[in-house]
């Protein structure tokens, strides 16, 4: 194999590597990548037997068609690297990735939401969309719909991270939200297109949401929940969670009660989110 340029070699490995699979990363800091790829000494046994599957001609006839970055090239979101070898290889997108702000808030929660998380959700990311705020989801039933959905009715920017290929929607009957989100928005995805989610892929792409935003807010979740999954990534980072608290008797605010108790911070409107990215960015007070 001729040699390869580095975003080719990171677009092989997307399509062996499952996400969040820290060692093709390690290695990359002592091998050059076309090493990696033709070095069987060095690639782990799992990655040979996949290498030697590909129709290597046939995927690299759509590295320059298809819509993907990596590390170093522009519009690469930098905050990712925050997750050291967790980084992705590479991403797929749909939309404009000159939508993908740096000031962007994370609201996740329950798939099972209530109507009055769903309208908690809906409202504050309508009002974070108006001060120019994104908001990252994963677009999920629930609580993820009804953020993406007020982002969108305030004509603002909103992020989707799949957890399969960019053009394989799910849920599908979220279908016509995925769209319009493309076409103001972003979606992103580090499988390859036509790739079906699996269920274990869900809980990996919550570090992407948690890492490209500056903060998390949990609306609504239970204990055991990706929400919850998902404010672990943004602490385990350094990001900032914070939770909406809801009543005693529910076990959908359970999550956030216990988010709050180990140090989350209670938020109740948009002036207290704000209150976390003031200080480096006073464009957002409110």
């Amino acid at each position: 194999m001729a040699d390869l340029t580095e975003g080719e070699c990171r677009y092989l490995f997307s399509h062996i590597c499952e996400p969040g699979d820290t060692r093709i990363n390690k290695l990359s800091e002592s091998y050059e990548w076309n090493e990696l790829l033709n070095n069987h000494k060095v690639l782990p046994d799992a990655y040979l037997s996949k290498l030697k599957e590909l129709d290597w001609t046939k995927i690299l006839s759509n590295f320059s068609k298809e819509n993907y970055i990596w590390p170093d090239t522009e519009f690469w979101p930098s905050q990712l690297q925050d997750l050291g070898h967790r980084t992705p290889l590479g991403l797929w997108y749909r939309g404009d990735m000159q939508a993908l702000n740096p000031i962007s808030i994370a609201i996740v929660g329950s798939r099972s939401a209530s109507v009055y998380g769903e309208n908690i959700a809906a409202d504050l990311a309508m009002k974070l969309s108006t001060l120019k705020i994104d908001v990252v989801s994963g677009g999920a039933f629930g609580i993820d719909a009804a953020a993406h959905h007020g982002a969108l009715v305030a004509e603002g920017k909103t992020v989707a991270i799949m957890a399969g290929g960019v053009d394989v929607p799910y849920p599908k009957s979220n279908s016509h939200l995925f769209e319009r989100i493309a076409k103001s928005g972003l979606i992103l995805s580090e499988v390859p297109p036509q790739t079906i989610p699996i269920r274990h892929r869900f809980l990996i792409r919550n570090r992407l949401i948690a890492a490209l935003s500056r903060a998390t807010l949990v609306v609504e979740a239970r204990i055991k929940s990706g929400a919850m999954s998902t404010a672990g990534e943004a602490t385990s980072i350094g990001r900032d969670v914070m939770a909406i608290p809801g009543s005693i008797h529910s076990a959908s605010s359970a999550g956030c009660h216990q988010l709050i108790r180990d140090g989350a911070i209670l938020v109740t409107e948009v002036s207290e989110i704000c209150e976390l990215i003031v200080g480096d960015y006073p464009q957002y007070s409110h």
